[in-house]
């Protein structure tokens, strides 16, 4: 009997970590932290608290916006025949391993706890800033939750690839940089974040294409739904060389200091090697198939264009 309680606890913690895709979660936390380490370089400050609090309540707003995904995506995710870790959801819910009242709780903890660290990290912010914190967060609670929440549904209204690229480029790099005191109208931040948009719009955009045929039966429109999976490839490939191009921009006006070595010895081959395979898949025409390979490629790519600029801020 106590096994069988054992082993029952035993997969429903294992279907929490499964439907909360914690392999996400190190983009976001690299892009945080190249925000406050740009204000820490510029300013010689560095506030642990704001930063470690300023992250938890990011964490929370991510969580969130991956479990109400979960939720409202149940009917596209239950027809999808290509999901993977990448794409088509956990299939937590479709496999019933926790019902829809179980996650719909857990989205309202977290909104409560979210609430709570927030009037915390404005109360400690630095001085002028406590406005402009609020701000930010809500900001990221309404592209979070209006991605797949009604009436928003922006992911249904064909804006799921742009939210996407900027919340997890300029959004959370800005986070970073005024949590830990910076102004918001300061170009760093902006600068920086360049890159690694076109990264994420590549990879985001890429991720529609498995889940092309299960988004078009319930009219999310995805951009390889609304303009085709070739469309959706060659898109990919532009923002793999843009975010590419525009982190040389940023190296040649020396906003970002550090040797051009590291970008073509890390960068530049990941970017070559998913082209690469992205012009098979062009060629290919098979679209309606897992792409797992081309995935960790651009999941892959994007982390460098998070990693190297936190490198050279730390140094």
């Amino acid at each position: 009997m106590f096994r069988m309680v054992s082993d029952k606890r035993g997969s429903k913690l294992l279907a929490w970590l499964k439907i909360a895709r914690l392999q996400f979660y190190p983009m976001t936390w690299i892009a945080y932290t190249v925000g406050a380490a740009a204000w820490a370089a510029a300013s010689g400050e560095w506030r642990l608290t704001s930063y470690l609090l300023g992250y938890l309540v990011l964490f929370l707003i991510e969580l969130c916006t991956i479990l109400t995904n979960e939720y409202f995506d149940y009917p596209s995710d239950r027809q999808n025949n290509n999901f993977s870790i990448f794409t088509g959801g956990t299939r937590v819910l479709v496999n019933g391993d926790l019902s829809f009242s179980q996650v719909r709780n857990a989205i309202l903890v977290i909104l409560a706890v979210i609430t709570i660290l927030s009037y915390s990290l404005v109360k400690i912010s630095a001085g002028g800033s406590h406005g402009v914190v609020a701000v930010l967060i809500l900001i990221g609670l309404f592209f979070g939750l209006g991605y797949t929440v009604p009436p928003l549904k922006l992911s249904y209204r064909g804006a799921g690839e742009l939210v996407v690229g900027l919340t997890h480029s300029i959004y959370v790099i800005l986070c970073g940089y005024v949590f830990q005191g910076g102004h918001w109208k300061d170009p760093l931040p902006w600068f920086i974040s360049v890159p690694l948009f076109f990264a994420v719009l590549g990879g985001n955009t890429l991720a529609g294409i498995p889940d092309r045929q299960a988004d078009n039966a319930v009219m999310k429109k995805s951009i390889a739904v609304m303009y085709g999976s070739q469309v959706a490839t060659m898109l990919a490939i532009w923002s793999v060389c843009m975010a590419f191009l525009s982190a040389l921009f940023l190296w040649y006006f020396q906003i970002i200091h550090l040797s051009l070595f590291y970008w073509f010895l890390l960068a530049l081959p990941n970017g070559l090697v998913l082209i690469i395979f992205l012009f098979r898949l062009l060629w290919s025409n098979a679209f309606d198939r897992r792409i797992d390979r081309v995935m960790a490629l651009a999941l892959c790519y994007i982390i460098w264009f998070g990693l190297l600029p936190l490198i050279s801020f730390w140094r």
